[in-house]
């Protein structure tokens, strides 16, 4: 029988969900995914020795749970599973029934009864769920199973075997405590802790070969240069043209340095995001000392003449030129084969699915050497290590079990780390390589899309900003240091996955959020505007979550001017104001504490008119702030305006960026702020992106809202002939 190599590349991977303004996680997945896939895989590998493979940690996953095992990240999903059910406001009892459902449905809610019971009682549809009725009738009892099985339900077979406790709560299964759920997260943190440690050792016994991605897994073409995009399609519309091979080269080199403090030595090789190269970036990855790359196999016979054969062409490594007098190896995943684990094989029976796998594999070895080839043939299967487990019934584990058990038996295939299969490469270097990803051999989900054009556009202006800033020889170095950190961050191809219409997420606001705050945040670092292209979403999805939460609930309908006494004069005063309500997602830097719990925004033809209530009364506002910061960003500036907080009623002067004066408040029963347009140096029609900042001794403890801006235009004279309404 033929012999046949299989190197096997498990892909581990999350964008980063830190809030780049606040430092709060917006979604749970490095957490969950950690007790599930990240734990499972290496307590798996354990127990099957004789198997060999290349495992790819990307820098911005571990960066992350770090911070989770240093007990700096709380996400959203934390922060409601430890709260007490009883003390959930509605808002946070509509949060639980809306997010604590996210996992599959089939294979990790209905084997839980209560679980189960609990999905159909909130109602399947949300779109047709009366969700606050709904929220105010479920049970503190209900919302506490409801905590726990959602958390028990990303805890893999790992954490179960390993954890008696875990094994109990799952035996239990309703009717839980609170000192329940306080043991649940108490073993999370337990089982993160693990994860690093038992890669490392997989790594250092030589089982296992740890490999990297360029930090924040950006598509490394297009960093290096936009308009390579059109090689793969000529015709693409592109943005103002991105090309900072200098970022690119950041990004490898920091993964090479940060893998080295973390495991002990540098990666072999690299998988470059979505399997995405050029050759500029080939030539970043080998100048910075990249052992081997790795791609798709669409990219490689793009890469060879056109009389080249997929068999004789895909099942051996190959060496590609990489810049003057450089090489890198490289090895290319079997589409159809990495697929079938990732995507097929999930509702199939493990011992059916294992057997067709391994046909295939004796199949390929039959094919090679019928065509005179000689040596092993060398199958590629590098797919996402994480995602598909969610799919597949206890997690995967029967599949896993019964595939390492039957590769370790076979007599015909040898499992190969991607460093010792490309080892062999022979032959002469390709002297160029097709410029695309494992996706149709080209970067058209990242870049194709308007959603896509507008955010490398947003990006591009940011990047251009802290360069000028740089230049100038004036700005501070830390905060120029910062805006690089959230460049860099906005460089990830993962919101740019999401722009378009090609996927979908519960959770494309949240996405969309966390992209443009990184562009805002290194624009206003370097001293600059932020982008206009970034102050309102790029993503036009509003039944999100995180869309609602910088959505008014009433936008401006008429012009008004009110008395600034910080008094509600009448019930007309405020009438055709615009109207902001915080939502629930109201982060830990604020302490449990709230100043104001609404916000009226309006305007005449002259000025800005702000007003704000307390969430308990004038004076508690007082104590959680000292003061408030009116941000305004327009397309071509950025003004606050600094308001003291004194609820004596008198009328104040707010002071501006450089000390002018800008606008007055009052402050008595609510909060009263008029800002003139003049002193914003703004004009009818110009577009406005507005937050307000409760802050105490300079350290925020309040925006409304909470992320994002509430924007408008500044009206002309036709304002309310144009919005007039019976």
């Amino acid at each position: 029988m033929a012999p046949v190599r299989l190197a096997l590349l498990w892909h581990m991977h999350q964008p980063l969900y830190r809030e780049p303004e606040t430092g709060e996680y917006l979604m749970p997945w490095v957490r969950l995914h950690a007790t599930r896939s990240y734990y499972d895989m290496a307590w798996i590998l354990e127990r099957h020795p004789g198997i060999r493979c290349t495992v790819n940690f990307t820098p911005v996953l571990l960066e992350q749970l770090d911070d989770y095992v240093e007990g700096v990240a709380r996400d959203r999903f934390l922060d409601l599973t430890a709260r007490p059910s009883g003390d959930l406001s509605g808002e946070e009892r509509q949060a639980v029934l809306r997010q604590f459902f996210m996992v599959d449905w089939e294979t990790n809610i209905r084997p839980l009864p209560r679980y189960w019971e609990l999905l159909h009682r909130r109602g399947r549809d949300l779109r047709t769920v009366d969700l606050p009725r709904v929220a105010k009738a479920f049970t503190e009892q209900e919302l506490t199973d409801l905590q726990v099985l959602f958390n028990l339900s990303w805890v893999g077979y790992g954490g179960l075997a390993d954890d008696e406790g875990l094994r109990a709560l799952r035996q239990k299964g309703q009717n839980f405590e609170q000192a329940d759920v306080e043991y649940l997260l108490a073993a999370q943190v337990r089982l993160l802790k693990q994860v690093v440690p038992r890669w490392k050792a997989l790594g250092e016994r030589g089982q296992v070969e740890l490999s990297s991605t360029p930090y924040h897994h950006p598509i490394l073409p297009l960093v290096c240069d936009t308009d390579s995009a059109r090689r793969a399609l000529p015709g693409l519309a592109l943005p103002p043209r991105f090309a900072h091979g200098e970022d690119a080269r950041w990004h490898v080199r920091e993964a090479l340095e940060t893998h080295q403090r973390r495991f002990g030595s540098r990666p072999p090789g690299m998988w470059p995001a979505e399997g995405s190269v050029s050759p500029e970036a080939l030539e970043v990855l080998a100048s910075e000392g990249v052992g081997w790359a790795c791609s798709d196999e669409g990219v490689l016979l793009h890469s060879l003449p056109p009389d080249a054969t997929r068999l004789r062409s895909l099942y051996r490594p190959w060496r590609f030129a990489a810049g003057e007098g450089r090489e890198i190896p490289m090895l290319f995943r079997d589409r159809p084969l990495s697929d079938l684990i990732g995507f097929t094989y999930a509702r199939a029976v493990a011992g059916e699915a294992v057997a067709d796998f391994l046909g295939r594999l004796r199949a390929v070895g039959e094919s090679w050497e019928r065509d005179g080839q000689a040596g092993p043939a060398t199958v590629g299967v590098f797919l996402d290590g994480e995602n598909a487990w969610e799919h597949y019934q206890g997690s995967g584990q029967e599949f896993l079990e019964t595939l390492y058990g039957a590769l370790e038996r076979s007599e015909l295939v040898t499992t190969s780390t991607v460093g010792a299969a490309v080892g062999e490469a022979a032959g002469p270097a390709v002297p160029r390589i097709h410029s695309g990803s494992w996706i149709e051999a080209s970067y058209r989900i990242w870049i194709g899309h308007a959603e896509d054009r507008q955010a490398w556009t947003a990006l591009g202006k940011a990047r251009d900003a802290v360069a000028a800033a740089e230049q100038s020889g004036t700005a501070d170095p830390e905060r120029l240091a910062r805006a690089r950190r959230h460049l860099y961050a906005a460089e990830g191809s993962d919101w740019y996955w999401w722009y378009g219409d090609d996927f979908a997420s519960e959770q494309l606001a949240e996405f969309d959020a966390l992209f443009r705050g990184h562009v805002v945040q290194a624009a206003l670092l370097a001293g600059a505007a932020p982008p206009a292209e970034a102050l309102e979403p790029i993503k036009k999805v509003d039944t999100a979550p995180l869309a609602a939460e910088a959505k008014p609930l009433r936008e401006p309908t008429l012009l008004l001017t009110p008395i600034l006494d910080g008094r509600e004069t009448d019930f007309f005063e405020w009438q055709g104001a615009g109207l902001y309500r915080p939502g629930q997602a109201r982060g830990s830097m604020y302490g449990g504490a709230q100043a104001f719990q609404l916000l009226r925004f309006g305007f005449d033809l002259a000025a800005l008119h702000l007003r704000l209530d307390p969430a308990e009364s004038p004076g508690r506002a007082a104590e959680v702030g000292n003061h408030l910061r009116v941000e305004v960003l327009a397309r071509e500036r950025q003004v606050e305006v600094d308001f003291e907080l004194q609820p004596d009623g008198q009328l104040r002067a707010g002071r501006a960026t450089g000390g002018k004066e800008a606008g007055q408040a009052a402050f008595l029963e609510v909060l009263e702020i008029s800002i003139p347009f003049a002193a914003l140096g703004l004009g009818p029609g110009d577009k406005v992106a507005l937050a307000v900042h409760v802050l105490k001794s300079l350290v925020e403890v309040e925006r409304l809202p909470r992320y994002g801006f509430v924007t408008l235009a500044v009206p002309d004279a036709d304002f309310e002939g144009v919005n007039w309404r019976v």
